[in-house]
């Protein structure tokens, strides 16, 4: 027969492996609501950065599911594409609102294909010290569709997240001689 002592003792592994287990779970988790994704509060960076994640990776299939996750009057800065030297290019600085965002997107969709990012798991992740702002260092693989030819592009990302849990803005860094010769727009010397 068990003491006192052992069952209440017993009792406090159990209680404590038990808070141990509700606490490991994740604080944040991604609710829809009204066909539109939101963290919940008390989110952490690799929570924005799956949230950020899911709304990009399938974006070239999927134009119009990407919006879902920016804020109604949320900002898409593509910060190096290069609009003045090649207007024609289907590139665009800054895609604001979520129409505007689903209009760009699927726009560029029919150049781009099959389009993956890497799993934000393997992402450099950084909060800054301004609150709801991250920094997140990326890749993405896909394709071109008119040659059919690998694309790879390497991103750094700035991301302001709103206070209802979407997202406000994202300005994104990537390589645009990448992009152009890649897309056929720029030859590489010999």
């Amino acid at each position: 027969m068990m003491s006192l002592r052992g069952w209440l003792l017993g009792l406090l592994v159990t209680t404590a492996a038990f808070a141990a287990s509700v606490n490991a779970q994740p604080k944040a988790a991604i609710k829809e609501r009204d066909g539109f994704f939101y963290l919940s509060p008390g989110y952490t960076k690799a929570d924005v950065a799956d949230f950020y994640w899911r709304s990009l990776d399938g974006w070239s299939e999927h134009p119009a599911e990407m919006a879902k996750y920016y804020a109604q009057d949320g900002v898409y800065e593509l910060t190096y594409a290069p609009v003045r030297d090649f207007p024609n290019a289907g590139f665009k600085r800054a895609n604001k609102g979520r129409q505007e965002m689903t209009d760009y997107f699927t726009n560029f969709s029919k150049q781009m294909g099959h389009l993956k990012y890497s799993d934000p798991k393997t992402w450099t992740l950084l909060e800054t010290t301004e609150k709801g702002t991250y920094v997140f260092e990326y890749t993405s693989d896909g394709v071109i569709r008119s040659s059919g030819k690998p694309y790879h592009q390497t991103f750094i990302a700035i991301l302001r997240m709103a206070k209802d849990g979407q997202i406000q803005s994202v300005r994104e860094y990537w390589d645009p001689y990448v992009a152009l010769r890649d897309f056929g727009l720029i030859k590489k010397a010999q």
